[in-house]
């Protein structure tokens, strides 16, 4: 159909684009952007007007018994969706476990969903996207209307902000073909080619499920519990099913539906005027309640707590359906506001509902097919259940669930083991971090050995920074196991949060940067003999170094955590519980702040000295590593299997600075000024953010596009 090629075929122009322009493309996410803001623009005056105009428009009487004979027919539908996408999220790889535990923290508190679910300010929930809340209270407001006398004003004024909804959205979507080919572009060209391989992989399970669905299950279940037959069901609801996808509106298929169901009781003989009512008040609650492809949320959140390895507790993964079921009814449209409200409920990144967003231009394809099979699955079912029509046929609709379910399951199962397979699940982000190009552009860098660390001349001149400024070379001291501050990637790349503050320090005087290396337990001895200018590398702040060398203003500062296999991590969770351990054998490099600490938190424990954390510590011969906990999380990050806990009553956190020779006021002064302005212009929060939060960062390393890497025409 024409409409559909209009899709298509902007579709496809956005996936070129993405590709030959890569990150180029961001210039058109502001216009995808715009479009979306435009269909949210009337979600929640359209789902209030049409809960409230559904509800109300109904006598308590006919509401009761249309309820009788129809609410088997609505569970059966929903537990069909959402039992179909809890299998087919069989496919999705499980979420690992959180790298980072702070004991007595909750996932999971009853006071908080009440609060979601019952409105006490509706206004406040709506500006707080609190759908579940919206949802309750206009079923409750619905229910009362029914018991008003003279309700027709109010009626006719919610009928009206229907329609004009409708009528804007019919504008809007007039700008489908220049949107989809802006998100689909902005997408295509700005996601790592990694994520886009996973990105398939959901493509695949979502797109499947919805076909199964829309069908064979849902058509195959009105076979066994009518007697209808399964061709005839599919002819019936094609009309419905292409002009929903054509228009990408489902309020489209309705009269198409109200036709297939007035074919279906005239053939079995169910009164025409009373079926007429019965018909058209049904309709409008389905609208509302009934499409079944809004529950496709469920799916993506899954996904999206894969994709941005957010583990969550197991209360909120028993609420999630219920969750997902009650901030999605509505217009399609409204699952972008669910999107918003279930990724803030989980505390998902600001990324996910953007991603869902992006991919709405092409999974509502799967959700409409979904919509419009169900919209006939309720019509045509709760009418013939009302007149007393169905007759159910235990054996057929036994096959009508068990073989579609068992088709999905094979989707999932062969989905999984096609991305385990060629794609991997492998997601260690801290290997994969890098420099910042904007602040390593223009530096010249050199690297000392150890056997190599002379330094000519070093006490003639016994000011540090115009030691700095004549040689035009700032020499600093790193360790680099010392994740995430001074590590190396895995390119064997010197990366880390320091390191990048290095480059920045030697940016700002526009000198040379030289890199020397230094060993934990001479660190003190290398700096008071000048072997290097500062040292840089995940340093506390102890009070030996506070009274014998200069010391910055500290930059960060950090609980005191222990790092260990995920298995028997609970053991850890205070330092009492701790303390109770026999045998406790406790890890760490040969720290002169890390080893006495663990003699005076854990008296009992042995003191093992391990090489370094460069790598992962051998987790046979110590219970735990110690290291602060931004630290230990990253390595628990960066290496499946480990988990980072903080225990309780572990005293005060550590400080992290940067550490210069003794007697060096003016350095330590022009260090702390550099550090301010970083703090001022917003370069110190990017860089936590990146380098401490794992968030991603606008100037990381561009993605591979066809403009740049094959035809070489911009650098």
């Amino acid at each position: 159909m024409k409409e559909l090629r209009l899709i298509l075929f902007p579709a496809g122009g956005g996936i070129l684009a993405g590709v030959f322009f890569g990150e180029y493309c961001t210039i058109l996410a502001p216009f995808g952007a715009a479009y979306v803001m435009l269909l949210q623009a009337a979600v929640y005056p359209y789902v209030i007007a049409s809960l409230l105009h559904g509800l109300g428009s109904l006598k308590p009487a006919q509401a009761f018994n249309l309820f009788r004979h129809g609410w088997v027919i609505y569970v059966l539908a929903w537990v069909l969706t959402f039992a179909s996408l809890l299998v087919v999220a069989l496919g999705i790889p499980p979420t690992d476990s959180p790298v980072a535990t702070t004991p007595g923290s909750s996932g999971f508190d009853l006071m908080d969903v009440i609060n979601l679910v019952i409105p006490k300010d509706i206004v406040g929930a709506i500006a707080q996207n609190y759908v579940p809340a919206v949802i309750v209270f206009c079923v409750a407001y619905g229910v009362a209307m029914q018991r008003l006398d003279d309700k027709s004003a109010m009626l006719s004024i919610l009928d009206g902000v229907k329609r004009m909804s409708l009528q804007f959205w019919k504008w809007v979507i007039k700008l489908v073909p220049f949107a989809v080919f802006a998100l689909v572009a902005d997408t295509a060209g700005s996601t790592a080619l990694a994520n886009l391989e996973h990105l398939g992989s959901f493509l695949v399970l979502l797109f499947g499920v919805s076909v199964i669905l829309a069908f064979w299950m849902l058509p195959a279940v009105m076979t066994a519990l009518a007697p209808l037959r399964y061709r005839e069901v599919l002819v019936d609801l094609r009309s419905a099913m292409l002009v929903s996808l054509a228009t990408t509106l489902s309020v489209t298929a309705l009269p198409y539906i109200t036709e297939a169901t007035r074919k279906v009781a005239n053939q079995l003989d169910v009164p025409k005027e009373e079926s007429e009512d019965v018909i058209g008040t049904n309709l409008s609650m389905i609208y509302v309640i009934g499409q079944l492809g809004n529950f496709f949320v469920l799916l993506f959140i899954l996904f999206a707590l894969y994709f941005f390895q957010t583990p969550e507790p197991l209360g909120n993964q028993v609420l999630l359906p219920f969750m997902t079921f009650l901030s999605n009814l509505g217009s399609p449209t409204a699952t972008v506001n669910g999107v918003v409200f279930l990724s803030s409920w989980l505390q998902l990144p600001d990324a996910a509902p953007e991603l869902y967003v992006e991919l709405l231009v092409i999974i509502r394809y799967g959700m409409l097919m979904t919509t419009a099979t169900g919209f006939g699955f309720l019509s045509i079912l709760v009418t013939l259940a009302y007149f007393g029509k169905l007759r159910l046929r235990l054996g057929k609709l036994v096959m009508a669930v068990a073989l579609p379910m068992a088709a999905i399951a094979a989707l999932a199962l062969g989905t999984r083991a096609v991305q385990e397979t060629f794609v991997g699940n492998e997601r260690r982000p801290y290997l994969n971090f890098t420099l910042a190009p904007g602040i390593i552009e223009g530096v010249d860098v050199t690297y000392r050995s150890l056997s190599d660390p002379g330094r000519p001349n070093a006490a003639d001149n016994p000011s540090v920074l115009d030691r700095i400024q004549q040689t035009g070379e700032l020499w600093v001291g790193y360790n680099d196991g010392i994740i995430p501050f001074s590590y190396r990637n895995r390119n064997d790349e010197l990366v880390g949060y320091d390191i990048e503050a290095a480059y920045s320090l030697a940016h700002s005087l526009n000198v040379k940067l030289i890199f020397v290396p230094f060993e934990w337990e001479k660190l003190h001895d290398d700096l008071e003999a000048g072997r290097f200018d500062i040292a840089m590398a995940g340093i506390y702040v102890t009070n030996r170094r506070l009274f014998n060398l200069d010391v910055a203003s500290p930059y960060f500062n950090s609980p005191i955590a222990l790092f260990a296999p995920r298995k028997g991590i609970e053991r850890f969770s205070s330092r009492s519980t701790i303390n109770a351990i026999d045998g406790l054998r406790v890890g760490s490099f040969d720290d002169p702040v890390l080893i006495p600490l663990i003699k005076r938190l854990f008296p009992n424990a042995e003191r093992v000295v391990v090489d370094s954390y460069a790598h992962l510590p051998d987790f046979d011969e110590i219970d735990a590593a110690i290291w602060s906990l931004d630290q230990a999380t990253a390595m628990a990050a960066a290496h499946p299997g480990i988990q980072a806990i903080a225990p309780k009553d572990m005293g005060s956190n550590l400080l992290f600075a940067y550490l210069m020779p003794p007697h060096a006021t003016e350095w330590r002064q022009y260090v702390d000024y550099w550090q301010e302005i970083r703090r001022r212009s917003g370069e110190l929060a990017d860089a936590q953010d990146y380098w401490l939060n794992g968030a991603s960062r606008a100037d990381r390393k561009p993605r591979w596009c066809i403009l740049r890497d094959v035809l070489g025409w911009v650098n």
